[in-house]
Order: structure tokens, then C-alpha cells, then sequence
């Protein structure tokens, strides 16, 4: 790794960190660059402002929920695959999901970021977990289960099982895949 991608992901670190504790827009460059022990000026050296530092950090997760989206175009997944990936996500971003839910400035860039808007996004979501020629009930069970694809992984996470090292403990997993197949039940 060189010195400049090490300096670039020791920001995005700090960053995350700082924005998950203040929020994004509590959080200032100069807090970013005091973290890191360097000048404002260098830090804009690596990152042209605090948005841009936002979306490397929302690269990855965007990025694959994108693919999520885009594979459920061409093949459809089964509610239980569907459901397993949107859990993995939802762990995998765990600290970028605690800033986007704090700060409405972030939900705007990420809005801006997107392929479409997010509410069109998460309809198809929604729509593949009711199925085709879903009723208005079975619309209701596909928000719930999508809800705890979210809600709980991160309340499991918070929560923390004894030596899960900051990862959704598997069991953990398997009992909010679990409740989430239960809220499509009919």
C-alpha cells in the first residue's frame, strides 16, 4: 500500500468514526485533520471536501447494494437469499447505517449518488419479497421483513455477542433471517 492510499484510509477511518459520534454535519474537516495530526490543507491534499470523503466511505456499501439490485433484475433471488444478502449488508455497513440515520444531509447525498431514487430502489426490494401479484397484506409482511433485515441486524450488532469482534455473530444471523421469513408468513 502506498503512503498516500495508507494516508487516504487512515482519513476514511477517523472520518467514520468522527461522523458516527457527531454526525456528519457535526463533524468539521479541521476535527478530521486534528484526529489525524496533520493541516487542513493536507488533508484536502487527499480528499477535496468533507462530501467527498462521505462518499468513499459510502462507495462499497452503495456499490453492492447496487449489484444486489441490478442481479435481482436478471435472476431473481428467493426470498431467503434475498433476505440472508440485505442482513449481510446491513452488517457490513453497520457504522455508515448509524450517520446516514442521523443526518438528513447524508440521505441527500446519498440520493444524489444513486442510479434512481432510493424510494424506487427499495420498491423493488420490496416488490420481489411480496411477489408477483402481491395484495396489500402481503405488501405489508415484505416492509416488515425488509425492516428487520435492518432494524434487528443492527440492534444484534449493538448488542454484541461475547466474542464476535464487531461481526454479526452467525447465530445471531440465522435467527434474524429467521424472523424476517417469519414476517412474510402469511
Amino acid at each position: 500500500m502506498s503512503p498516500a492510499s495508507s494516508t487516504k484510509e487512515r482519513i476514511l477511518g477517523i472520518a467514520r468514526d468522527l461522523f458516527a459520534r457527531q454526525g456528519y454535519t457535526g463533524t468539521s474537516i479541521a476535527d478530521i485533520a486534528r484526529e489525524l495530526g496533520t493541516t487542513t490543507a493536507a488533508l484536502y491534499y487527499h480528499f477535496p471536501s468533507k462530501a467527498d470523503i462521505l462518499r468513499a466511505l459510502l462507495a462499497d456499501p452503495m456499490a453492492a447494494y447496487t449489484r444486489l439490485l441490478d442481479g435481482m433484475r436478471d435472476t431473481p433471488l428467493p426470498p431467503e437469499e434475498l433476505l440472508g444478502a440485505l442482513i449481510d449488508l446491513a452488517a457490513e455497513s453497520r457504522e455508515l447505517a448509524v450517520i446516514i440515520d442521523r443526518d438528513p444531509a447524508v440521505l441527500k447525498l446519498i440520493t444524489d449518488q444513486l442510479p434512481q431514487p432510493s424510494e424506487q430502489l427499495n420498491e423493488q426490494v420490496i416488490a420481489a419479497l411480496a411477489g408477483p401479484d402481491a395484495d396489500h397484506l402481503a405488501t405489508i409482511r415484505a416492509h416488515a421483513a425488509y425492516s428487520v433485515t435492518k432494524n434487528v441486524t443492527l440492534a444484534a450488532m449493538s448488542l454484541g455477542a461475547p466474542g464476535a469482534d464487531n461481526k454479526l455473530d452467525p447465530a445471531d444471523r440465522a435467527e434474524i433471517l429467521h424472523a424476517a421469513l417469519r414476517a412474510l408468513d402469511q
